[in-house]
Formats: structure tokens, C-alpha cells, sequence
């Protein structure tokens, strides 16, 4: 077998992954449907306590599942763009997101900071944008 009928495979996998995903994700708006509620309407009524004519814990289940599902779809859909672009460009690799192969290609460290003045724009600059890595 080819590495594009592999390629081919695997799409065809991830795409009846996505179906699958998109059902589920169907069945869990419907349930927010059957209760005339959206993904933004309160649950509280304005005193703070839990609504009495809506099943919230019905409705906060599948809230997080609608998340979840969604972003289990986003990457689906990531992916099997990946695997086609393989398919139909060949001169695009694929790169491996193992952990390994991006701590290999990380920059080289080109300087060590021994210490940074209290105060200092580097003091603030390492409190907001950097990580101090102690050799």
C-alpha cells in the first residue's frame, strides 16, 4: 500500500470520525432545544437561585459536552486538512507534533542571565513575557 492510499485511509478514518462527532453534537443541541435555551441563557433567575422551569443539570451537561464536542471537532477537521494537503501536495511534509521533535527544533540558547535588577524593564519584562531557566 502507497503512502497516498495510506494518506487516503486515514482521511476517510478521520471523516467518519468527524460524522460521528457531528451527530453527537446534534443530539446535544437538541437537548438544549427541547428546553428553549441557547448556549448564553442564564440558568439563574435574577435572585441568583437555579431556574425551576428548565433541567439545568440536563442543560450544563450537554453545555460542556456542545465544548467539548466542538473543539474534538475543530481538531478533526485540522487534521484531516494535514492529512489532504499530504495527499494532493506531496511536496508538503508532514510534521510529527511529538513533544520530542519540538524540543529539537527549539532555538539554541545564545546568552545566561545571571541576575536582572529589581525594577528594571527586564525585571518587568520577566514578570509578563518570559520564563527564567536556571542552568
Amino acid at each position: 500500500m502507497s503512502d497516498e492510499d495510506n494518506a487516503l485511509e486515514k482521511a476517510r478514518g478521520l471523516m467518519a470520525r468527524k460524522d460521528v462527532l457531528e451527530l453527537e453534537l446534534e443530539t446535544q443541541l437538541s437537548i438544549l432545544k427541547a428546553e428553549n435555551v441557547t448556549m448564553q441563557t442564564p440558568l439563574v433567575d435574577p435572585e441568583g437561585f437555579p431556574r425551576a422551569d428548565i433541567d439545568v443539570w440536563a442543560i450544563r451537561t450537554a453545555r460542556v459536552k456542545i465544548i467539548e464536542l466542538r473543539n474534538d471537532l475543530r481538531d478533526i477537521v485540522d487534521a484531516i486538512g494535514k492529512v489532504l494537503e499530504g495527499v494532493y501536495d506531496p511536496s508538503i511534509s508532514t510534521v510529527d507534533s511529538s513533544r520530542n521533535e519540538r524540543v529539537q527544533d527549539a532555538p539554541k540558547p545564545f546568552s545566561k542571565v545571571d541576575s536582572v535588577a529589581p525594577g528594571s524593564p527586564a525585571s518587568e519584562a520577566v514578570g509578563h513575557f518570559c520564563m527564567i531557566i536556571r542552568f
